[in-house]
Parts: C-alpha cells; sequence; structure tokens
C-alpha cells in the first residue's frame, strides 16, 4: 500500500510541475529597433536640454557633510546618561 501511494504522490507532483512549464517567462519577443545608439542618445540629451526629463529619482542629493563640535568622550557621556535613565518603569 505504502508503494502505491508513493508512486501516486510522484506522479502527481510531476504533473504539477509540467503544468507550470507550458511558456518561458518573460515572453521572448524580439523586438529590432528602428534607430541606432546615436540616434537614442542625441535625443536623450535633447530632451534633457528642453527640461522633459525628470530625474529627481535618479539621482541622489549630494548633501554636505556636518562636522560634529563633540569630543568622543563628550559623546560616550552623553550616552552613558541616557541609558542610565529606564524608560520603560514596567507600570
Amino acid at each position: 500500500m505504502n508503494t502505491k501511494q508513493l508512486i501516486a504522490g510522484l506522479v502527481v507532483l510531476a504533473a504539477a510541475g509540467s503544468a507550470f512549464a507550458e511558456m518561458p517567462y518573460p515572453a521572448e519577443d524580439h523586438v529590432v529597433s528602428t534607430k541606432t545608439r546615436a540616434e537614442v542618445t542625441s535625443e536623450l540629451v535633447a530632451a534633457q536640454a528642453q527640461g522633459l526629463m525628470n530625474q529627481n529619482h535618479a539621482r541622489y542629493p549630494i548633501l554636505p557633510s556636518e562636522k560634529s563640535t563633540l569630543t568622543r568622550a563628550q559623546v560616550e557621556q552623553q550616552v552613558s546618561d541616557k541609558s542610565d535613565i529606564s524608560v520603560d518603569t514596567g507600570n
């Protein structure tokens, strides 16, 4: 009985696996471009010059770095002062 159940289970698994193997993903669409790389690049440069390309999300802003006026000892003292105070009193 166990052998029959094992074989039946393997057949079910094989059938289920083959059901997903019908089409490749993503679909293989062969696109042939009608423009050269130089034409596309020149169109991009022209669109950027006209302000048509929104690139706010493509580049991260460069922020000025801030310098700390505290010494390492002062920061360690602040951390130790804050860790002495119990936030969760359990009440």
